[in-house]
């Protein structure tokens, strides 16, 4: 898993308060461990009704996606190149399903009785067991993630929900990161199934997490040797109003579609 793949998984566990009718801001962080190469980075997700912002450092360079939900789309914006990239969730979702059906996919989560806190939220802990069929290199394989989630439940923001819960339960639910959605759709395919069973289980807070491939060829068996591991935390959160300009494209970037 890349870092690319580390913000899907982090837009998976920040998306599913999407759609109330108040703003919503999340700080935290992001930390992975593949191949050896341990990467991180400072995390803000800007919500506000259909619109999703997540800024990021990747490797020292600034990045933004910006999800249009209801339009089915996400800009995927490099400021340092002043360039934005545009795609369509829709067709993204058709090229995983080819390639990744979720029809292979399982996924179980089971509350441990562990508790963290989060200011005025007290997170409860589940354990997460996922696996979709997945492609590595030219290999056929088997993703894995396995790992704790925690949640908070019966919280006064918990009321911003209901829109996404009915909206994830759509069969036309997707949500993916163009890079990661392309190369390992397998991940994009689990992710989403990922936010269909948390979002009627309360807000995000954390999450660790390990993920491995099954398989026998020499591909699946260097990622056994060194399996990724995923560390995401929320450290604060705020529902001040966001002001609208914060979900428009850059003015003067160049645009690919």
């Amino acid at each position: 898993m890349t870092h690319r793949g580390t913000g899907l998984l982090l837009l998976a566990l920040a998306l599913w308060p999407a759609f109330g009718e108040a703003d919503l801001t999340l700080s935290g962080y992001s930390a992975a461990g593949a191949f050896g190469m341990p990467l991180s980075s400072q995390e803000h997700i800007y919500i506000h009704d259909t619109l999703i912002r997540r800024d990021y450092v990747d490797r020292g360079r600034y990045f933004s996606h910006l999800f249009d939900l209801a339009k089915h789309r996400v800009a995927v914006i490099d400021h340092a190149a002043r360039q934005i990239e545009m795609h369509d969730l829709n067709n993204l979702q058709a090229t995983a399903e080819v390639s990744a059906p979720a029809a292979g996919m399982k996924l179980a989560m089971e509350r441990t009785g562990q508790t963290r806190p989060l200011r005025t939220w007290n997170c409860e802990a589940y354990r997460l067991t996922a696996s979709i069929p997945a492609r590595l290199g030219n290999e056929e394989t088997v993703f894995h993630l396995n790992g704790l989630v925690w949640v908070a439940s019966n919280v006064a923001e918990q009321a911003e929900v209901k829109g996404l819960v009915k909206l994830a339960r759509q069969p036309d639910f997707f949500l993916g990161i163009p890079a990661v959605a392309k190369v390992t759709p397998a991940q994009s395919q689990l992710f989403s199934e990922i936010i269909r069973s948390l979002a009627p289980k309360g807000l995000p807070c954390a999450c660790e997490l390990e993920a491995s491939y099954e398989g026998n060829g020499p591909m699946a068996n260097l990622a056994r040797k060194m399996p990724t591991r995923l560390n995401i935390a929320f450290q604060d959160f705020t529902g001040a109003a966001l002001k609208p300009e914060l979900f428009n494209l850059p003015a003067g970037y160049s645009v690919r579609p």
